[in-house]
């Protein structure tokens, strides 16, 4: 398995030099095209103010937001221009979230940015994942050295948890150590060295941790164990509650998983 098609989220943002760049790296260092995608859309409260205001002020938006736009493929210009990657560039003022939708039908992974506040409608990774059946990597807020080295496995007896794990087989195989950690009673110590011995089976060499549920809840321990050990990708299924109100074991609020430091590949 390999990740032949890539799909770039470069929605204009502080951080989209950054997305571009661990996606030129992460493709130097897994192989695949990439297809870098930078669509603006309002957020809904300025799209609200804009579609209150006149004719005249919406225009002059779709010029600002062109100029942005633009700006973002210089950047994109600059970050490849002495990489040996292949990419194609599009982009537009439409909504990105169904952009990348229409694009993972025929791609193999969406890489997204890391969550940043700003004028533009970001795209919701969760929402992504549930909605285009494709794995997303989501960068964190801490730049992450590629390729990923550290990797935590976060498992539960799910369908999402065993295919967020197949999907990221071609980054387990790379990494020095891959650790599956199972919290509380909704997961068993026996079923974790399962999955590490299926993982062995897929030339991962893994290990395994059950811990007891504590207080602060199993996703504030996991994300606990991530930092102490030093992880730089956090591998889960991607849960989600009607209108997408999404959860990772049961506990995680759409700002906590923004808040990631680390990457996040997550599946659905």
């Amino acid at each position: 398995m390999t990740y032949a098609d890539i799909v770039v989220d470069a929605t204009p943002s502080p951080t989209v030099r950054q997305t571009l760049e661990v996606a030129a790296e992460f493709a130097e260092a897994y192989g695949g095209s990439l297809s870098v995608a930078a669509f603006a859309w309002p957020r809904a409260s300025t799209l609200n103010e804009a579609l209150l205001g006149n004719a005249g002020g919406s225009a002059l938006q779709a010029l600002a937001f062109g100029e942005v736009l633009e700006s973002t493929q210089a950047i994109h210009g600059e970050v490849f221009a002495d990489r040996q990657v292949v990419t194609d560039w599009c982009s537009g003022i439409s909504d990105p979230n169904l952009i990348l939708n229409e694009h993972l039908l025929t791609a193999d992974l969406a890489i997204l940015g890391a969550s940043a506040s700003g004028q533009f409608a970001r795209v919701d990774a969760t929402a992504l994942a549930a909605h285009s059946g494709a794995p997303v990597l989501q960068i964190g807020s801490r730049r992450p050295r590629v390729p990923f080295r550290q990797v935590l496995v976060a498992w539960k007896d799910s369908r999402e948890a065993r295919r967020s794990v197949h999907e990221a087989l071609p980054l387990l195989r790379r990494a020095e150590r891959v650790v599956v950690l199972g919290v509380g009673d909704e997961v068993r110590s026996e079923r974790l060295a399962q999955v590490a011995d299926h993982l062995a089976r897929h030339q991962v060499a893994a290990t395994h941790l059950h811990l007891s549920k504590g207080g602060a809840g199993a996703c504030a321990q996991i994300l606990q164990h991530a930092e102490t050990e030093g992880c730089d990708l956090l591998v889960s299924g991607a849960y989600s509650r009607p209108r997408y109100s999404e959860r990772v074991f049961g506990g995680v609020t759409r700002e906590l998983v923004q808040g990631l430091p680390i990457a996040w590949l997550l599946a659905h």
